[in-house]
């Protein structure tokens, strides 16, 4: 079977409606980072609405040597993050491609 590394991206809003102040929303963020990186091996970025304290927009990466884990691991995120204590108002990105579909490789 022909591996075929590929990238998985997806990119969520958040509400965290109970959430006073920004120094609230920085434990659930924190904690999103570590699970991230340790349970999915994924990169994770705040990346919009950093001076919101009720809103954060998440950037999930993964990289991995096929499409069928790619896809696995951006799902597993997907549904981790639909059971958590804040909403997920909007998955703005979820895409798996291949490498050689973003950028040109020769093999």
């Amino acid at each position: 079977m022909k591996s075929e590394p590929c990238v998985g991206l997806l990119l969520a809003d958040l509400h965290f409606p109970d959430n006073r102040s920004l120094k609230g929303k920085r434990g659930p963020l924190a904690s999103l980072r570590d699970v991230a990186r340790q349970r999915f091996r994924a990169s994770f970025s705040e990346v919009g609405y950093g001076d919101s304290w009720q809103r954060a927009r998440v950037l999930f990466v993964v990289a991995t040597s096929s499409l069928q884990q790619g896809r696995e691991r951006i799902d597993d995120i997907d549904r981790y993050l639909h059971g958590r204590e804040f909403e997920v108002s909007e998955v703005l990105i979820k895409s798996v491609d291949p490498l050689a579909a973003l950028w040109p490789i020769d093999s």
